[in-house]
């Protein structure tokens, strides 16, 4: 067997390689999850017009705004890692 092929059967097998796909997935899933409800807010948000609940959204939105790009960031570490291993 060649030197690649037993490096991918390593990762394959790897109980940590196979942890990290599943935490990849499921941060995929959430960020989908965050970006839905995202869109959500800002449609009410368009269609609000009492300034202190436009207020609200608006906290809300850069909340979700803020998990969303921490997420995003840990997922290109996750895929950088995955690279490097």
């Amino acid at each position: 067997m060649s030197d690649s092929l037993l490096a991918k059967i390593r990762k394959f097998l790897s109980r940590d390689f196979r942890e990290q796909i599943e935490k990849r997935d499921k941060l995929k899933k959430l960020l989908a999850k965050i970006r839905k409800k995202q869109k959500k807010l800002q449609d009410e948000l368009s269609e609000e017009y009492d300034p202190v609940l436009q207020d609200e959204l608006r906290t809300k939105i850069r909340l979700l705004e803020e998990q969303r790009r921490k997420g995003l960031d840990l997922l290109k570490e996750l895929r950088e890692a995955r690279k490097q291993a």
